[in-house]
């Protein structure tokens, strides 16, 4: 599913993982990740990298990526749309 505001890239499958948060985030980047269940009290590992579409293009991602040898499975540009309701609360 490609996020409004951010490029995508899968690392991992999210279902190898017993839970994902956060990471780290620095300079319009994101990484998500944590333990495996293979591994529950092992490392943490990563699942995905998001890249703020504001501070990054497709193209720049895509170098972050390579410059930092992340191999990713999936890449999905920022959608720029939301799909979440918006209320104004006026009535007619």
């Amino acid at each position: 599913m490609p996020y409004p505001s951010e490029h995508a890239a899968r690392v991992r499958d999210p279902g190898d993982f017993v839970r994902i948060v956060q990471l780290w985030a620095k300079d319009g980047v994101r990484e998500l990740g944590g333990p495996l269940k293979s591994d529950p009290s092992g490392p943490t590992h990563a699942q995905a990298y998001r890249f703020d579409k504001a501070k990054f293009t497709v193209v720049q991602a895509k170098a972050w990526l390579k410059a930092h040898k992340v191999t990713y499975i999936s890449f999905e540009p920022a959608s720029g749309k939301s799909d979440y309701l918006c209320v104004t609360g006026r009535s007619t």
